[in-house]
């Protein structure tokens, strides 16, 4: 499975994301919204535990209706912007507090914590998708996940997510098999291969429901049957290639595929949009090595499926941190830096503010991401040590700190715990430092050290050429106002 950095572009995901004026305008709304039902969650939580012993029936539920009006408020925002994904967590969210203010003894601290996750997440995926990064609403599911099961939700699935606006459409074949019907040897092969599949990987029957789907499609005269069983044979033949993890999902839609061929085998003529959707999302998920599947390839091909990346949908990407945590760090971290560029510089007057911004910088750090622990400490030693000088630091220790700050602007600016890189430079950025700050020389800029420097370069010119742009259009729309206002006035043109 790929990682999440490789999902779908932006403009695939929606047809409303193509234009991000929409969202941007209900961004803060949508944040303040979601922000507010957390917070009256926690409060009828708190008033719970306090009356606990007593009669939870007779308890205030005015903070769970305040809960659902805010989420529900939230959910049409998003709907009006055409984001279906992240509409569909919020509905769930919904759900879940309607249930609460039904049955209050189900609210408790877990479950207002899963709903708090969940807002979380939604507002980072919309800052992202708002920044145009690479995300997929299926990197939602975790969490939204999370929120069905408060609800006991029938049917909690990754293509609920997945952005494909579903039609009927008949891949091209180049293979020839015999037609087979529906009769007595082909469900049993049906029944064997399906069986064995339930038990784990088994490449050899995945190609049996492979081959087996192909015949049934050969034998089918109606566009629905017929494009089912070519699209049930690519998703079998993922399977045989290993393309496809076997996890619970997989293995309910094989089995979904075996209670559709028996609705079919006794006449019926219908056949399961829902059921056909998840076997095209697996399709889009089947992504590996160069292999040789001439089917998966057909239906990729004709339903546009080169467009959705993997998304590893089991991995939690969003939602763990609390928005305002990582506002605060980022904000530490940029003063900090705008301080200690002052001291290097021979401001004296800064050696109080710029142990107390370190401080609260390493807090920062430590909370968020406990890996980086040693680049903590060391920024701490090195600014202790600097302030017990009493002179600003020598131009070595300079360069190294400012090398240290820049890095994690940049790491928090997309904080991805995960990364394993994000320990690996954290730590070799300590040794660096700690070596400069025992007397030892500097080493030269690495090459990703110099590219971090080339892009911050390029964000401050860039901000500064965007600065510039939003007073020249600001003056601009004063004047086709001022115009507009009193047309027979033409100087303002």
């Amino acid at each position: 499975m790929q990682p999440n950095a490789l999902n779908s572009p932006v403009a695939d995901l929606d047809v409303a994301v193509n234009d991000l004026g929409p969202l941007a305008w209900v961004l803060d709304e949508l944040r303040k919204s979601l922000d507010s039902a957390a917070k009256a969650l926690k409060r009828f939580v708190r008033d719970a535990e306090i009356a606990r012993g007593s009669d939870l029936a007779a308890l205030d539920a005015s903070q769970l209706r305040i809960a659902r009006q805010q989420l529900h408020q939230a959910v049409g925002a998003l709907e009006m912007v055409g984001l279906a994904g992240p509409a569909l967590v919020l509905r769930a969210m919904e759900a879940a507090v309607q249930k609460f203010v039904q049955q209050p003894e189900q609210c408790n601290q877990d479950a207002a914590a899963k709903i708090e996750r969940a807002s979380f997440a939604l507002t980072e995926y919309l800052e992202g998708v708002l920044a145009d990064k690479p995300i997929s609403a299926v990197s939602l599911f975790p969490q939204y996940r999370d929120v069905q099961e408060l609800v006991r939700a029938d049917r909690i699935h990754p293509a609920d997510l997945w952005p494909h606006a579903w039609r009927w459409l008949e891949p091209e074949l180049t293979l020839t098999l015999e037609p087979r019907h529906y009769d007595a040897e082909a469900r049993a092969t049906f029944d064997q291969s399906v069986l064995q599949l339930m038990k784990g990987k088994s490449p050899q029957a995945a190609e049996n429901l492979k081959a087996l789907s192909l015949g049934l499609a050969a034998g089918q005269t109606a566009l629905q049957p017929r494009s089912f069983w070519k699209i049930a044979a690519a998703f079998f033949e993922a399977l045989a290639h290993d393309l496809l993890p076997s996890d619970v999902y997989v293995r309910r839609a094989a089995s979904r595929v075996l209670l559709q061929y028996a609705s079919l085998s006794k006449g019926d003529v219908d056949v399961s949009e829902r059921l056909t959707q998840d076997l095209l999302f697996f399709c889009s998920q089947a992504l590996g090595a160069v292999v040789d599947a001439p089917v998966l390839t057909a239906v990729r091909s004709a339903c546009g499926l080169a467009r959705f990346k993997p998304v590893d949908y089991e991995a939690v990407q969003f939602g763990r941190f609390d928005p305002a945590l990582l506002a605060q760090a980022r904000k530490r971290i940029v003063s900090a830096k705008e301080t200690w560029s002052s001291l290097s510089a021979g401001d004296t007057n800064k050696f109080k503010i710029v142990v107390d911004q370190f401080s609260l910088v390493s807090d920062s750090l430590l909370k968020l991401h406990p890996g980086s622990e040693p680049l903590a400490h060391a920024l701490t030693r090195a600014i202790d040590m600097t302030a017990r000088s009493a002179q600003a630091p020598s131009v070595e220790l300079a360069m190294e700190v400012a090398t240290s700050v820049l890095y994690l602007e940049a790491a928090f600016d997309d904080l991805d715990p995960n990364d394993p890189q994000l320990s690996q430079r954290t730590k070799h950025l300590s040794e660096r430092l700690e070596s400069v700050k025992n007397g030892g020389t500097a080493q030269p800029l690495e090459s990703w050290m110099e590219e971090l420097y080339r892009r911050v370069s390029d964000k401050q010119t860039m901000g500064s050429v965007v600065g510039e742009l939003r007073l020249s259009l600001g003056e601009l729309e004063k004047s086709l106002d001022i115009f507009f206002r009193n047309p027979q006035d033409k100087t303002v043109l």
